[in-house]
């Protein structure tokens, strides 16, 4: 039987990555990176991840292509909820149906960073000569707790970060 190994290079996480922890959804936040950022961040896609047992979650993905410097953002939440499967929606007609409650389940796309709320990717040529500015005009929206630059070499669930 053939054996297959995911080969992840040191390539594949050459981006700067910033978690973001924030109490406000998604939406504001991309616009509000938008703005002190002057990119326009856009929902292009949804992430499917199921690292769960029978549970696909999915993340939204906004990304903006900076075609003058060659940079690329992408903006992901690090919580998600449950995407329900189709043999979870169907509907019972017993007795008991009218109680049966559905459980927001939820999971994160890193896990072991439990206070970061998005995260913001970063690639391109020569994004690290931004890193700083990037981080600065990020300091400037209100709404944001925290900031903190995170080198994906040292997460386990780095893999995740492969999309």
């Amino acid at each position: 039987m053939a054996k297959y190994v995911l080969d992840t290079k040191a390539d594949d996480f050459n981006f700067l990555l910033i978690g973001i922890g924030c109490n406000n959804n998604q939406y504001v936040l991309a616009n509000a990176i938008n703005e002190v950022l002057q990119i326009d961040l856009q929902l292009e896609n949804y992430i499917d991840l199921s690292h769960k047992i029978g549970k696909e979650f999915k993340f939204s993905f906004y990304s903006f292509l900076d075609e003058e410097f060659n940079i690329e953002y992408n903006l992901i939440p690090n919580r998600s909820n449950n995407s329900q499967s189709s043999e979870d929606t169907k509907v019972a007609s017993d007795l008991f149906s009218a109680f049966n409650e559905t459980i927001d389940e939820s999971s994160r796309l890193i896990p072991e960073l439990t206070k970061t709320d998005f995260l913001l990717l970063v690639k391109g040529d020569e994004f690290y000569h931004y890193s700083y500015k990037i981080t600065e005009a990020l300091k400037k929206i209100q709404d944001i707790i925290t900031i903190q630059e995170i080198i994906p070499d040292n997460l386990s669930s780095r893999n995740n970060l492969i999309f």
